[in-house]
Order: structure tokens, then C-alpha cells, then sequence
């Protein structure tokens, strides 16, 4: 009897389950929350934008976030779970960007 080494086929089918999808999800959501976590650093830290490093640190916070989000996009269940929860956490963060601009910036 020959036995192949990993895991089972049907672990293996459920884990490659909707990876386009999550992958698609992690792309456009990652960058969203990206553009606004950027954004918000701009806003709430003290002073303009064309301060000594302050634009090129808001502007290289972009990847590592969007990144981040890209790889926690596989531990959902399923690819409609991924845009439901990314496409959310997209409206809260663009919210509190535009709450942040209305507030904090003169």
C-alpha cells in the first residue's frame, strides 16, 4: 500500500478553497486599509505634511499594512467572508479618515 506524504486530499480541497477570491480581497481591501492608514498618520500627527520625513514615512507605511492584510486574507472561511469583513474594515477606516481630516485639520 503506498501512502503519500502531507495531508489528506480533503483537508487539502478545503484549504485551497476560494484562494482567488481571498487573494482579490487581500489586494483591494489591503490597499484600501493602507491609503488609510496612511492617511490618518498624516492627520493626527502633529504638524503639515511637507515636514522633514513625515510624507515619506506615511507614504512607506502603505506596503507593510497592505501586505499584512494581503497574508491575514487566507484565515477566512471563505472568499465572500474576506470582501465582507475587509470591505467593512474599509468603510471604518475611510470614516474615521474623513472624521480625522474634519477635525483635526484646519
Amino acid at each position: 500500500m503506498i501512502v503519500k506524504a502531507g495531508r489528506p486530499a480533503k483537508e487539502r480541497n478545503a484549504l485551497s478553497r476560494d484562494w482567488l477570491s481571498k487573494t482579490l480581497a487581500g489586494v483591494a481591501g489591503g490597499f484600501g486599509l493602507g491609503i488609510a492608514a496612511s492617511g490618518l498618520l498624516a492627520c493626527l500627527t502633529p504638524g503639515a505634511l511637507d515636514i522633514q520625513n513625515k510624507f515619506q514615512v506615511a507614504m512607506w507605511l502603505v506596503p507593510p499594512v497592505w501586505i499584512g492584510i494581503m497574508s491575514v486574507s487566507f484565515v477566512f472561511r471563505s472568499g465572500l467572508r474576506a470582501w465582507a469583513w475587509l470591505g467593512g474594515a474599509n468603510l471604518a477606516g475611510f470614516a474615521l479618515l474623513a472624521l480625522a481630516r474634519h477635525f483635526f485639520t484646519r
